[in-house]
């Protein structure tokens, strides 16, 4: 992915003063396990360019189960609507019609598939830590595969995402208080040590990025080359960042002066220097904290123009989405909406980007939008 980034600012922002500054390197996160994982297991760039079909056809011969989630997982509605300010078109991609209803069914789907073709047997015992979607798409799928499945959340995490997760016999841990999104990581990785699970490690997860390149990304081209549509901009709020990296890759190949942009919330930015913090922001996003960078996009950083939207904004913009177009998205998606927008309404009228929609969003996400 070598393209040049076509020549707006390199800095987008969806308001004053919010913009990506680099922070100092992380000087140790006291979270032992997880930083021992994230070192061992950094993807570079020839494994984050591997293609995910191979991977895929061993997974599916090794365990068949696989095979029948496939069909669920993938070819999602591309919808139209107008960018924040009526200057162009943002496409949104409607990850809500996958399977589990997120983006992270792709995700999910991938990182078994790796984990079974890597291990060499259907019988694998994982472990994983989520904040919500991904669990929920890995505890959904572990059940129909019949796969042992043990996920860390966040402290403070929803009793009704705990007590779905276990009706569908993942068990599940909580990090320590105070140690935010970091502290599950850090947990799934101690009970990966101590139970000799496998790992899944999303953010280490080139098969992530390869799903979304030879898929995500693919769907997207097929349908604005039908509609005879370039779009000068992505936009995609980034977790592990496998999405926005591996459709990146794909539309810059077909459209080399295509804008990428990572968004992340203002309150927990790329790269973040501070300590995780329990401050509300878009779900499913952000910074990890001490200074520790995702690693599937830290390759690439120089790549991608970087948007900060506050969680005020972004319920804001999911109340108007909803409001003037009819649709539910998740706060994650109205900001890559709002990022998208900036783009293309900072330039002549008529253009479009793409934006993806990770969800329609939580009952948590929407009862804080309804209060604004």
């Amino acid at each position: 992915m070598t393209a040049p980034v076509m020549p707006l600012p390199a800095t987008v922002t969806t308001g004053p003063g919010r913009a990506y500054a680099p922070t100092p390197a992380p000087t140790g996160t006291g979270l032992t396990h997880i930083e021992r994982a994230l070192t061992a297991r950094r993807p570079d760039r020839d494994a984050l360019e591997a293609p995910f079909g191979p991977l895929e056809r061993h997974a599916t011969r090794l365990l068949p189960g696989l095979a029948a989630l496939r069909p669920d997982i993938g070819h999602t509605p591309l919808v139209p609507v107008p960018s924040r300010d009526g200057r162009g078109t943002v496409w949104l991609k409607a990850e809500a019609a996958n399977r589990t209803g997120t983006v992270k069914a792709r995700t999910a789907y991938a990182l078994l598939c790796a984990a079974v073709a890597r291990t060499g047997t259907p019988r694998v015992r994982l472990v994983e830590y989520s904040g919500g979607s991904l669990a929920l798409a890995l505890a959904e799928m572990c059940a129909h595969l019949g796969l042992d499945l043990h996920l860390a959340v966040p402290h403070g995490s929803p009793a009704r995402l705990v007590d779905t997760l276990r009706r569908h016999g993942a068990r599940v841990s909580h990090a320590p208080e105070g140690t935010g999104f970091l502290g599950a990581m850090n947990e799934a990785a101690r009970i990966a040590e101590d139970e000799d699970r496998h790992l899944l490690l999303q953010h280490c997860a080139p098969e992530a990025v390869a799903m979304h390149r030879e898929h995500t990304g693919a769907e997207i081209i097929a349908r604005l080359t039908r509609e005879a549509v370039r779009p000068v901009a992505f936009a995609a709020s980034v977790g592990s960042a496998g999405t926005a990296v591996g459709t990146t890759q794909a539309l810059r190949a077909r459209w080399t002066g295509c804008t990428a942009v990572a968004v992340f919330p203002t309150e927990a930015p790329y790269g973040d220097g501070r300590a995780p913090g329990g401050a509300r922001r878009m779900n499913g996003t952000g910074g990890l904290g001490h200074g520790l960078k995702q690693p599937l996009l830290a390759p690439y950083e120089g790549d991608f123009a970087f948007a900060e939207v506050s969680y005020p904004e972004a319920l804001d913009a999911m109340r108007l989405l909803h409001h003037t177009q009819r649709i539910a998205v998740s706060s994650s998606a109205a900001g890559a909406w709002l990022s998208a927008s900036r783009v293309i309404d900072q330039g002549p009228r008529g253009h479009h980007a793409v934006a993806i929609a990770a969800s329609r969003g939580t009952p948590e996400e929407w009862a804080h939008a309804t209060d604004r």
